[in-house]
């Protein structure tokens, strides 16, 4: 999508050290985990609607203001609440939005726990347990709810040799990898699959796969509907290495509340049907995608130059992470949750959190 930032300089990345000693057992970081911060403390599917509560909607007598933080500026990222503002999902519940924009340097669950914000997606679900027990921390966070069900990060590559098979990590051997900060992660792959830190060279790129176009990498780490659609504009076949099949999985895109918001009925009530219109303008996006389409470039404001085709791109690519195998739209695994944290703790990028 032609909306995301250019290149960096290709220069060595020094973003995280290599892992200084061999990681904990899995199975005792998960313990750890789930003795200090576990899921189930701050993950909850109640306010997922069942299909009864779809059926009689019937707005608030006196209609309430939200202010909601997003997880990245007005992009494609937010055609959920596009739809429900749109197609007055929110007016049937009584309920007027402001969404506020993130970005880089915006955390809006610094701004949801200072109060700034009513409600707020976090970017990544590893987010949420961190701030909980960060040194500084963000007391009472709670998530009700995820928009995508998996990791979207993606290793990409336009090599014609690798086109038409599977793609496994020992295909990277050797090669050089391109990508933002979130490759300090990359030795937990690596790990995983038997190899070392040396066996890759990693450079530093932005938010476009220009490194690959020009032959200074070989993969490049981005969201597999994002940057692979410049990957078709540009023509060529691509292939890729998801993230969540090798390394952990994660659920970003996730609304997150404060405890106090559930604790009180009546804004317990505006909190699920919250979640009601976003579930409503989800399923949108999924039966009705040109539709929704159209309504995301109307809204999109920051996303330059967004066509209808590159959004129904997006849309196509990930589908998989919404519905996550027939799963209900937001639900979300508090199981899964541990998982994706423990691996962290394992490999010493989760150190707020004591495991001795």
């Amino acid at each position: 999508m032609k909306q995301i930032f250019s290149i960096a300089a290709a220069t060595l990345i020094s973003a995280a050290p290599a892992l200084a000693e061999a990681p904990i057992p899995f199975d005792k970081a998960l313990a750890c985990v789930q003795g200090h911060v576990p899921a189930s403390s701050y993950v909850t599917n109640d306010l997922v609607p069942s299909d009864a509560d779809l059926a009689d909607i019937k707005p608030l007598e006196e209609p309430v203001e939200l202010r909601v933080g997003l997880s990245w500026v007005l992009n494609a990222e937010h055609a959920h609440l596009y739809n429900a503002i749109e197609r007055g999902y929110f007016a049937d519940e009584g309920i007027e939005v402001e969404l506020v924009p993130g970005g880089p340097g915006k955390n809006h669950l610094q701004t949801l726990g200072g109060g700034a914000v009513d409600i707020a997606f976090a970017a990544s679900g590893s987010n949420v347990p961190q701030a909980l027990t960060s040194p500084t921390p963000i007391n009472g966070l709670m998530v009700v709810g995820s928009v995508m069900k998996g990791e979207p990060g993606a290793l990409m590559t336009i090599d014609p040799k690798l086109q038409d098979r599977e793609i496994t990590p020992e295909d990277l051997r050797g090669k050089t990898i391109a990508g933002g900060p979130f490759l300090r992660f990359l030795p937990i792959l690596l790990d995983k699959a038997g190899m070392n830190e040396s066996d890759v060279t990693v450079i530093k790129a932005g938010f476009s796969p220009d490194a690959l176009f020009a032959g200074a990498a070989d993969f490049y780490f981005g969201w597999v509907f994002n940057q692979t659609a410049i990957i078709e504009e540009r023509g060529h076949d691509w292939n890729a290495l998801l993230w969540r099949d090798h390394a952990f999985d994660n659920y970003p895109i996730s609304i997150v509340v404060k405890q106090e918001m559930l604790d009180d009925a009546t804004q317990a009530d505006i909190a699920k049907r919250f979640v009601r219109a976003v579930y409503r303008g989800l399923s949108d996006v999924i039966t009705d995608p040109e539709g929704s389409a159209e309504i995301t470039v109307k809204h999109a404001v920051d996303a330059k130059d967004l066509t209808t085709d590159a959004v129904l791109f997006r849309f196509k690519e990930q589908e998989f992470l919404i519905t996550n195998d027939g799963e209900r739209l937001l639900e979300t695994d508090p199981a899964k949750w541990d998982e994706n944290a423990a691996t962290l703790v394992q490999y010493g990028f989760f150190d707020t959190v004591p495991c001795e």
